[in-house]
C-alpha cells in the first residue's frame, strides 16, 4: 500500500493541493475499478458525513473529497474493495480481504 498521507493534508495556504487533486482521481479511479463497489452507477462516499454508507455518483463523491475530505483513519480503501492491512513501525502489513 502507498502512501496516503496526502489524504489529511486537504489544504496549503487555503487551497487545495496538488497531490489531493492527484489522490483523489487516484481512489475514484481504484474505487470504479472494481465491480462489486458500484450500484447503479455509484460508489460508497467516503466522507465524514456520508460514512462510506450513502452511494453518491463519481461527481458527487469527487466533490465531496475535494470540498471536505475524507472520513478520519481511512487510509486502507477496505470499503472499496483494497485488502485490510494493518500500519507497524515498518510500514504496512497484509492482514486479509475484506
Amino acid at each position: 500500500m502507498d502512501d496516503r498521507s496526502w489524504m489529511y493534508r486537504r489544504l496549503m495556504d487555503g487551497r487545495l493541493r496538488p497531490e489531493y487533486i492527484i489522490g483523489v482521481r487516484r481512489f475514484i479511479n481504484f474505487a470504479f475499478s472494481i465491480d462489486k463497489n458500484i450500484s447503479g452507477g455509484k460508489i460508497r462516499c467516503p466522507y465524514v458525513r456520508c460514512k462510506n454508507q450513502k452511494f453518491l455518483r463519481e461527481n458527487d463523491v469527487c466533490k465531496h473529497l475535494l470540498t471536505k475530505g475524507f472520513l478520519p483513519c481511512y487510509e486502507n480503501w477496505t470499503v472499496h474493495g483494497e485488502a485490510l492491512c494493518r500500519r507497524t513501525n515498518i510500514g504496512w502489513t497484509f492482514i486479509g480481504w475484506n
